[in-house]
């Protein structure tokens, strides 16, 4: 881009507006990029700050002249200035000229985090030219500080809906005046800085972008890691506060990344637990909402029924497999731990009919561990049928269970094989019963005799004859 631009103090300008920094940028911004700038190009980047319009309007501008009333210099100075924040990815100007003349934009650009810097080729060196090595090794431990081991402690932080009150209502359905400024802050926010748009599930990816942001979290890595967040959150039903905690937990407090699989070893240590009964919970946990949808076929399920309903959509499908396995006195395998990982990585059936299709392996079926042929036999049975619901589930079973008619049952109880003559077979029975009739008893009377032994008596004669 060309300097090479007319400026005067007559030259108007326009700062849009831009985020604040938080104290780890400032820090990087102090300690990092002022060596490189010097004082008067830092002191051109505040000075800026100061005369950022909120409005945007390009004709709302100032001049250069005020400009260089605050830093009490010449323009020559000041453009020397800009041009170092320009080449050190602070600001990015654009010239303009229009019915009310020329005019600059500056934009004003956020400093990089401590590792970004330090990864930069050109930074990097340049600060180690600047400073030199010593000061280098310095700046560099000062912002690689160690987390402090968090492994021996308990987390005893309390959440936001431990100390407020909440409705929840206004946080499924957010206030008009709430959107109105949402929208206007991401339409006025640099494409960079967007908290990550992952999936418009149930799971609230805009808070966890919020909480993840206030700790410095990069989200563009939780972006890529969505389907292990999402998997790993419906498979022991973690909350988005809860999420933001583990991820916030495993993640550099200099980089803003985080280790994958330290997040999954995290999540196994922390929420594969001893489950309680699936009695227990079904009797104390409170009864379930239901839809209207659901509400025909919830009133043909029986109180026991009713009750595994309630429990497979309040439990999370690890809980439940492991509820389930208890009971039977056995323990969660690490493949069968991985089938329903995969199950639910899918996302083809939701949590109660993944729990429904569980239950129905291991109660009904009575196996004694997860068959993955079985499991994703039964899942794409019932996602063709379209079950969404436990009560559906249920009831499809029921269906399947019920004959299509009554047979008739011998003495050990087993049904009657119905044997199906084949129509040809059919039309032959039927000819040689028109043409036989059936005897009614099995002797012959004197005079059938009698009129029997003449005929044998005239053919013997008659065979005499010809002979």
């Amino acid at each position: 881009m060309s300097n090479d631009e007319p400026l005067t103090p007559k030259t108007g300008l326009v700062v849009p507006q831009a985020p604040a920094l938080s104290a780890a940028q400032q820090a990087v911004l102090a300690e990092l990029y002022l060596p490189l700038m010097g004082p008067l190009a830092y002191s051109l980047y505040a000075a800026l700050r100061s005369l950022q319009s909120s409005e945007n309007e390009l004709s709302n501008r100032r001049s250069h002249a005020e400009l260089l009333g605050i830093l009490n210099v010449d323009l020559p100075t000041v453009l020397a200035a800009r041009r170092k924040l320009e080449a050190t990815g602070l600001l990015r100007s654009y010239y303009q000229q229009d019915e009310l003349g020329a005019m600059y934009i500056y934009q004003l650009q956020a400093p990089l985090l401590a590792l970004q810097f330090f990864a930069d080729d050109l930074l990097s060196v340049l600060l180690l030219d600047t400073v030199g090595e010593l000061r280098y090794q310095q700046l560099a431990g000062d912002f690689a500080a160690q987390p402090i081991d968090l492994t021996a402690a308990k987390d005893v932080t309390a959440n936001i809906l431990d100390v407020f009150h909440v409705d929840s209502q206004k946080v499924t359905t957010p206030p008009l005046s709430v959107q109105k400024v949402r929208a206007q802050l991401a339409a006025n926010e640099p494409a960079e800085d967007h908290s990550p748009v992952l999936s418009d599930d149930d799971f609230d990816w805009q808070l966890l972008g919020q909480i993840l942001k206030q700790n410095y979290v990069d989200l563009k890595q939780v972006a890529s890691s969505r389907q292990l967040i999402i998997t790993e959150s419906r498979v022991y039903g973690i909350s988005e506060i809860e999420m933001a905690k583990l991820i916030s937990e495993v993640a550099s407090l200099t980089t803003g990344q985080f280790d994958e699989n330290q997040l999954k070893l995290l999540i196994a240590r922390r929420y594969e637990r001893p489950a309680v009964s699936s009695q227990q919970v079904a009797t104390e946990a409170p009864v379930a909402t239901t839809t209207a949808k659901d509400t025909k076929a919830s009133a043909q399920l029986s109180t026991a029924e009713q009750q595994l309903v309630t429990y497979a959509k309040q439990t999370a499908p690890y809980d439940f497999l492991s509820a389930l396995k208890q009971e039977k006195h056995g323990f969660v395998t690490s493949g069968e731990n991985r089938l329903v990982h995969d199950l639910i990585g899918r996302g083809v059936l939701p949590n109660a009919v993944i729990n429904m299709v569980i239950y129905y392996l291991l109660q009904n079926r009575e196996l004694a561990a997860l068959n993955r042929n079985l499991l994703e036999t039964v899942a794409n049975d019932w996602q063709q049928h379209g079950i969404t619901t436990p009560e559906a589930a249920l009831m499809y079973l029921k269906q399947r269970k019920q004959p299509k008619s009554t047979p008739t049952r011998r003495k050990n109880n087993r049904p009657a094989r119905k044997e199906i003559m084949p129509k040809w077979a059919q039309q032959q029975q039927q000819t040689e019963s028109g043409k036989q009739p059936a005897q009614t008893g099995k002797q012959i009377t004197a005079a059938q005799r009698k009129q029997l032994a003449d005929r044998l008596a005239k053919l013997e004669t008659n065979s005499e004859k010809e002979d």
